[in-house]
């Protein structure tokens, strides 16, 4: 890519990675261009600015560090494309790295950029990037097991009814849309499977590929976020006990036999006004 190009040389720069839709080949007319780039330390605007400029773009935004993302942010214009530029250390990323593959931390941040690692397209300074996914080969089962648990949390069939039937559907779809990132983060967590984006996009491209998951569960997600609520309750409900059917089979000391006890609780339910009292005398 003509644009990288303009950093490669920069003092500080250790490794380039192409990333996003672009590097997965699921990119559609939609999409933008993602780069990544790992410095020796924490990186100048002025010196973002030259590799911008260096590599022919026209630079739009230049955002400072970001703590929760652990990363600085160029928005740029290369021949009419946006392209997303992020900049991070590489202390800060190895720490990361450590975090998840050895301290067993579940952090969907953390595991995004693992993801992002994995399957970017080196550009610049690839022995790094291949040293860090040795790093994070292979998926750690206590990740797993952390991972599983820290997702099983979903609301009873009879909550699920009780809106369903009041009609309110806002806190209804909320709690549905609750549910599907559940599911997915507890299938993952399963298939040993690094969390690949924080805005869950391109779920039917990952879904299709978990050997361990619901039968057809990327047509039953898409059914439970589009169909009429009485359906989508009812899919929810049936995705929920196949997935920790499937959590109690592979994990057993994950909890799940407790969360499905959870699920089929019932609260008691009236038709007709209580009986009044009367106080005794």
């Amino acid at each position: 890519m003509r644009f990288s190009a303009g950093y490669v040389g920069l003092p500080g720069v250790r490794a380039l990675l192409l990333t996003g839709s672009v590097a997965r080949g699921w990119a559609d007319r939609y999409s933008d261009i993602e780069l990544m780039l790992f410095w020796d330390g924490p990186p100048t605007e002025p010196l973002r600015r030259r590799g911008v400029e260096a590599g022919g773009g026209l630079p739009h935004a230049f955002h400072g560090y970001d703590p929760d993302n652990a990363e600085w942010a160029d928005d740029v214009l290369v021949d009419g494309v946006e392209v997303q530029v992020s900049h991070r250390d590489v202390a800060h990323t190895g720490d990361w790295l450590a975090d998840v593959t050895q301290r067993y931390d579940p952090s969907l941040v953390k595991q995004d950029l693992i993801a992002l690692i994995e399957y970017g397209v080196p550009l610049h300074g690839a022995p790094l990037i291949d040293a860090w996914r040795q790093r994070c080969t292979p998926y750690p089962p206590q990740l797993a097991l952390a991972m599983v648990r820290q997702h099983l949390d979903f609301q009873s069939t009879w909550q699920r009814r009780k809106l369903l039937a009041r009609r309110d559907l806002l806190p209804l779809y909320t709690d549905l849309l609750h549910t599907a990132h559940q599911v997915v983060l507890i299938l993952l967590g399963l298939n040993r499977v690094y969390f690949p984006h924080l805005g869950f996009k391109w779920l039917p491209q990952l879904t299709a590929d978990l050997k361990i998951a619901p039968p057809d569960v990327t047509g039953k997600l898409q059914v439970l976020l589009t169909a009429a609520p009485h359906t989508a309750v009812q899919v929810a409900d049936a995705l929920i006990a196949e997935t920790l059917q499937l959590v109690a089979a592979h994990l057993p000391n994950a909890g799940a036999t407790d969360e499905l006890a959870l699920l089929h609780h019932e609260r008691p339910t009236w038709d007709q006004p209580p009986p009044s009292t009367k106080a005794r005398r």
